[in-house]
């Protein structure tokens, strides 16, 4: 229920009104990007952040994963914050990587992003938000607490912190300012999401 409570009707937004809701609240737009999609792919983009609390990436670029015993994320993020690397293991594959992922991307200046424009570091996280999803709230439950846990940090590991946007764009070639609609259904006590309305421009 509070998942459904937290969730609009994802509305249609551009580069500016993301870099808006960012400023408007005092949050750093330092290292925020924004989803690449298409009509095509567009509701299965919106969600990406939804099925992808984040990914830790190490220094080459390569995915790791998490492999001990804590199954809260905010946990496991903080044991890489404290230095306990045996808790993560390399977890490389072809269809995850760091230089992937942000090919996904564009900044707010709507130009394209590579792995070189940010510092080097030890490990490079990338998390996914979306206005739509829990609005101020949302946005402090999946980036806020992360940028203060690795401010705070003092380990001797050095950390990127790359946040990206994922809701539905203009750019995708939809209108700006429409909505579309969200549909839930519960099938044997779990809960669907459907998106239906996609404002497409003409």
């Amino acid at each position: 229920m509070l998942v459904k409570m937290m969730l609009k009707d994802p509305k249609v937004e551009n580069t500016q009104t993301i870099k808006n809701f960012q400023l408007k609240n005092n949050y750093s737009t330092e290292n925020s990007l924004i989803l690449k999609a298409d009509t095509s792919n567009a509701v299965e983009k919106l969600f990406l952040g939804m099925m992808v609390a984040y990914y830790i990436f190490d220094k080459d670029g390569n995915q790791v994963c998490y492999n001990a015993n804590s199954t809260c994320h905010g946990e496991q993020f903080k044991q890489l914050l404290n230095n306990k690397i045996d808790s993560f293991k390399s977890c490389k594959n072809d269809t995850v990587s760091l230089e992937k992922v942000l090919k996904q991307t564009y900044d707010l200046n709507e130009n394209p992003v590579t792995k070189e424009q940010f510092q080097n570091s030890d490990y490079y996280i990338v998390s996914y938000w979306q206005k739509f999803f829990g609005g101020k709230r949302g946005y402090r439950e999946a980036i806020s607490w992360m940028e203060d846990e690795i401010k705070k940090n003092k380990s001797t590991l050095k950390f990127t912190f790359i946040k990206v946007n994922t809701d539905l764009q203009e750019n995708w070639g939809l209108i700006p300012g429409k909505k579309a609609k969200l549909k839930y259904k519960t099938i044997n006590g779990m809960m669907t999401i459907d998106v239906t309305n996609l404002p497409i421009k003409g």
